[in-house]
């Protein structure tokens, strides 16, 4: 989609709108529970935090009714593989119906089916809300992810393939109908990095070995407690792509949005390297991934907000951060980061020997 046009409904940012009282039915009908259901924000799933009457959490999923079997498939396979091969890494469970099954099918009054799931509780509070970076949480966040992509490395599916536009090595950072903006900073500040995202950062991503990775771990995804690091949520953005790409998304945030980033930058990649390896190819293109995901997060955000998404008074609140977020990335020294970046996976190869 890097060259075309495009709507909401073409990058599946439709959640279903089922009433609560409905999908309390349903999830005593298949699933034998019953409790209070909370409303959480969902860009592609309608999501409730169901809190049952002797304490337990769960986490409801109805999928958009245009998403296809076979992505949801790929993400409910991927939850399984990770727990055959890693099962001390924390991240969701898929729970089984009564019945046995994967998923539940539910229709609306017009007899369209939707993919109704349910996911264990994953305990925690997003790494956002912290206002002080913890070294340790940041580095045992970096191993966690490295331990989650190595986990993956032999796993496959036939949707392995599907488009995801978050994905940023599909270049859809380069579509005309995310060059303008409701606010202006697009234009000000991602259409300048086009030229160089296409001519050289996209066919050198693109060279680099690929896999299935969880491709969002941003700091809303990442939990901890008073205790560290606590694990992972949110399969719904998997996707076949370069591993590299899996240790951009959180670096973006650890070195545009920290008063540190040299530190935190190295200390996230060290713990990452420790878990999984990285090359020296990968590490050169690293900074012109976090601008990469910077860019692309400004505009799909406002996409969202100017296609008056039901989430937008958050979109809104949140959206001076991540212009914030690629200001600082673009203020920063290239090869100093870069330099940091590479002492940072030789420190964990050191360790090794």
């Amino acid at each position: 989609m890097q060259n075309a046009s495009f709507n909401a409904s073409d990058l599946k940012f439709d959640p279903p709108t089922f009433p609560v009282n409905f999908l309390s039915d349903q999830l005593e009908i298949n699933y034998g529970l019953i409790g209070l259901l909370k409303p959480l924000a969902g860009e592609r799933d309608q999501n409730h935090l169901l809190t049952t009457s002797d304490g337990r959490k769960f986490v409801l999923k109805v999928a958009s009714g245009h998403e296809d079997r076979g992505v949801i498939d790929y993400q409910i396979s991927v939850l399984k593989h990770v727990e055959r091969k890693a099962p001390t890494l924390n991240i969701p469970r898929n729970i089984m119906t009564i019945d046995g099954d994967d998923f539940a099918l539910i229709r609306d009054a017009a007899g369209q089916e939707y993919v109704m799931r349910l996911l264990s509780y994953v305990d925690g509070v997003p790494f956002g809300s912290q206002t002080q970076p913890n070294e340790a949480i940041i580095y045992d966040a970096g191993k966690f992810q490295g331990a989650l992509c190595m986990a993956l490395t032999d796993f496959s599916h036939p949707a392995q393939g599907h488009f995801m536009p978050w994905d940023i090595s599909r270049g859809v950072v380069l579509s005309p109908s995310l060059r303008v903006s409701k606010f202006g900073e697009v234009e000000r500040l991602v259409l300048p990095l086009l030229d160089h995202f296409e001519n050289t950062v996209l066919p050198k991503l693109n060279s680099f070995r690929k896999q299935t990775i969880h491709n969002d771990a941003h700091d809303g995804n990442m939990l901890v407690s008073k205790e560290g690091f606590k694990g992972l949520i949110d399969f719904g953005d998997i996707v076949h792509a370069p591993v590299i790409q899996d240790a951009a998304i959180p670096l973006t945030r650890f070195v545009g949005l920290t008063d540190d980033p040299l530190k935190y930058g190295g200390l996230y990649l060290e713990g990452f390297s420790r878990s999984l390896p990285l090359y020296t190819e990968e590490i050169d293109l690293l900074y012109d991934l976090l601008l990469l995901r910077a860019a692309l997060t400004i505009q799909l955000m406002d996409f969202r907000i100017k296609n008056n998404d039901r989430n937008e008074n958050d979109l809104i609140k949140g959206y001076p951060r991540l212009v914030k977020m690629l200001e600082n990335l673009i203020s920063l020294d290239q090869s100093e980061l870069t330099h940091v970046f590479h002492a940072a996976i030789k420190k964990e190869q050191s360790n090794d020997q």
